[in-house]
């Protein structure tokens, strides 16, 4: 590759990186992994391939939680009201 063709294909991934999708959706999907309790059981998973077997349907859960959490305060879904989703035991 020359040094000339080089600068548009910078320019390119300069833009496919700030054309993001600003949607809530978008917005929440990218912010699940930074809540909390989802950061807790990734990190508790990471060392132990047993805990992290044994927990996954849990992890799926809290960022499901996350994730909802996150709809409604961008104001996308209803507050209140509603059933909750069941838990296993």
């Amino acid at each position: 590759m020359t040094p000339g063709t080089k600068l548009p294909l910078i320019l390119l991934l300069l833009l496919a990186g700030c054309a993001r999708d600003g949607t809530p959706d978008a917005v929440c999907d990218a912010q699940v992994n930074n809540d909390p309790a989802v950061k807790d059981l990734i990190l508790k998973g990471a060392g132990s391939g047993h805990f992290k077997l044994e927990n996954d349907d849990v992890l799926l859960q809290a960022r499901h939680r996350a994730r909802l959490a996150c709809l409604k305060g961008q104001g996308v879904l209803p507050r209140g009201g509603g059933v909750e989703a069941q838990r296993p035991f």
